[in-house]
């Protein structure tokens, strides 16, 4: 929380902090993946940003342990998903908070915050290149359809692609302004729906393995 209150009044980011959550996190989830992932989401709605990047760092770890990934590569992968978001901090809060539909230019702004939280991240000091793209990509969807808007021959980061998946995931899990939070199998048959257009097909299909194992019942 310290982190993310000096980001929101334009202090310097000190990644190390957040290195070290990382860390710990993956030495935890080694040991206790299954009880942690059917935790997620629980979390208070002041904190919706901090925490989100919490469920999605969680969520990005597993599913780059479940694909055999290890090391420095996991860690930056867990720290990109904590930092996805970092941008949404430079948007007015009556936007991100709002209860009902955005207005065109609302929609406009909040349309922003990949751009501005990777401008923010490229000038951080410790922060990995990876972090920089995932906050960049994590909205460009599969098909390059969302946003920002690139050209057709991009090619977007693999944890720039696990973070869209942990990012819908928990959004979907959870209680917002403007709606309650869908059921789990309700949110696992969104997610494989939007396999191979807005989600990289191949890790749905690793998410909803894991998913599953958790949520045997689903």
């Amino acid at each position: 929380m310290e982190v993310y209150e000096a980001v929101s009044h334009n202090r310097q980011l000190h990644v190390v902090g957040l290195s070290e959550i990382v860390s710990e996190f993956i030495d935890i989830f080694s040991s206790h993946a299954d009880p942690l992932l059917a935790l997620v989401p629980l979390r208070s709605m002041d904190e919706y940003t901090i925490t989100h990047s919490l469920n999605v760092c969680l969520l990005n770890i597993a599913q780059a342990t479940a694909l055999g990934i290890t090391g420095p590569l996991l860690h930056d992968i867990g720290l990109s998903a904590m930092l996805h978001d970092v941008g949404k901090l430079f948007l007015p809060e009556e936007v991100l908070n709002k209860p009902g539909k955005l207005e065109p230019e609302e929609w406009e702004l909040l349309k922003q915050h990949p751009v501005k939280g990777a401008e923010y991240l490229v000038k951080t000091p410790g922060v990995p290149r990876m972090a920089v793209v995932s906050a960049y990509e994590h909205h460009m969807r599969f098909d390059l359809r969302g946003y920002p808007t690139v050209n057709s021959d991009w090619q977007q980061n693999i944890c720039s692609q696990m973070t869209s998946i942990s990012d819908i995931y928990d959004a979907l899990r959870t209680k917002r302004p403007y709606r309650e939070p869908l059921e789990v199998d309700e949110v696992l048959a969104t997610i494989s729906q939007l396999k191979g257009a807005q989600l990289h097909p191949l890790l749905v299909e690793n998410f909803l393995r894991l998913m599953n194992k958790v949520h045997p019942e689903h």
